[in-house]
């Protein structure tokens, strides 16, 4: 089951009608004139490091294939995954098919108790390989791990966890999952056998249905979809970035990833309410190269970008000599990245987030961030931007986001961390 299809109603109420972003006034054409703290200028007039050797890397860690999850309309599977995925400009995909308890039987979605934990739980591992092409395009087969908490229709948080292999020579696919009977397993437990694997751990949508929510009862992940599919950057999705920034703020390393949780291949960009359309939105990866190790490398380190469709936000920090430098002694934020044409109304801003209220062990709920506006402008749909922003080297969580009208076509830059 898709993890938001009976929050419907919640997740209206939460964005709390239009989810478009405030009136950021008229649009600029260019950042303003340099003249302190929290301004931009063009970085052509500072001599910035360059970049180092590697390339972003477009996809999709979240992607549900027809014959491993039983709730994807009967026509998703891999080789029409791989061949959208690439039309679609992404150089990787991930299938996190539910572990199988109901899904050991891909013609039923009931609760059989003889299906619990029984797997297999990595059915498309040489699919993947075989339709991987060195170079140009890679599939992987994951894993969701789906505990569901008791009850009937479930009212408590388990948790959903993403499991992407991250050696793919030495990946334990051996044995099931186990992830029933319901309200059995806990979070925690969820986390530890991803962890026993060998996969880069995802807490997927950490707030979503009651049931596929996080219980909060471990903090042993690697990521957080901080982004998760459905109806665009929403205020559900906003949580699970408050609780990645907190997660930063506490000295955690934590890694922020978008995915599409797609279940229907063929549903056309940007997506339905309920149905993601593939890669909407994505993570975009730098990698030194186009291999998976290089991959997971460049997810470990944090080096990622988010957004939907066009739209993609990058951040860097360098010392007031140009070299780069997140420190007390960074100096400037360059902030690059573009505007879907089909944006509405889309607006950036860059924040500080200095100090969390965490309660998310105790009653679940999302973290309170206490944060900065740096740097606040409205942007033109198509635009591209290149901007340079002075700071002082303050300590908290430097991020930005591009909001759009709908949800739809926005970004999230990754995480600077001052300490």
């Amino acid at each position: 089951m898709h993890a938001r299809t009976l929050s419907l109603a919640l997740l209206l109420a939460a964005c709390q009608g239009d989810p478009s972003p405030p009136d950021a006034g008229p649009p600029d054409s260019g950042p303003p004139d340099a003249g302190g703290i929290g301004e931009a200028i063009g970085p052509s007039t500072l001599d910035l490091a360059a970049d180092p050797p590697g390339e972003w890397l477009a996809g999709d860690l979240h992607v549900h294939a027809t014959g491993a999850s039983n709730d994807t309309g009967g026509d998703s599977f891999p080789e029409d995954i791989a061949r959208i995925a690439r039309e679609r400009g992404l150089f990787f995909v991930v299938l996190t098919d539910h572990s199988n308890s109901t899904g050991s039987d891909v013609s039923t979605t009931e609760e059989d108790p003889a299906l619990f934990n029984m797997g297999p739980e990595f059915p498309y591992w040489d699919e993947a390989n075989r339709l991987s092409e060195p170079g140009a395009f890679l599939m992987v087969d994951g894993n969701e791990l789906s505990p569901v908490a008791d009850g009937d229709p479930p009212t408590e948080p388990t948790g959903h966890v993403g499991c992407v292999p991250a050696d793919l020579e030495a990946f334990d696919r051996s044995g099931a999952i186990v992830d029933r009977p319901r309200g059995a397993v806990t979070g925690a437990e969820t986390l530890a056998q991803a962890r026993e694997r060998g996969c880069f751990v995802v807490l997927n949508h950490p707030w979503g249905t009651p049931w596929t929510s996080f219980d909060w009862t471990s903090f042993d992940y690697d990521a957080v979809e901080v982004w998760n599919g459905t109806a665009g950057l929403d205020a559900l999705d906003l949580r699970g970035r408050d609780a990645w920034r907190c997660d930063l703020l506490q000295g955690r390393a934590v890694t922020p990833i978008a995915a599409s949780d797609c279940h229907r291949v063929h549903t056309e960009p940007p997506g339905e309410t309920l149905h993601p359309a593939l890669g909407f939105p994505r993570t975009h990866v730098f990698a030194e190269a186009r291999t998976w190790p290089a991959i997971v490398a460049g997810l470990r380190a944090g080096r990622v970008a988010l957004g939907d469709g066009e739209s993609v936000l990058f951040l860097d920090a360098y010392a007031e000599g140009g070299e780069l430098e997140a420190s007390r002694e960074t100096r400037w934020l360059r902030l690059r990245g573009r505007v879907d044409p089909a944006a509405g109304r889309p607006s950036v801003v860059l924040t500080r987030a200095v100090a969390c209220g965490d309660t998310r062990g105790v009653d679940r709920e999302a973290p309170g961030i206490e944060e900065v506006v740096v740097l606040e402008r409205g942007l033109e749909p198509g635009q591209e931007i290149d901007w340079a922003v002075r700071v002082e080297g303050e300590v908290g969580v430097y991020s930005a986001m591009l909001r759009a009208s709908r949800g739809h076509y926005g970004a999230l830059s990754r995480g600077i961390v001052i300490e």
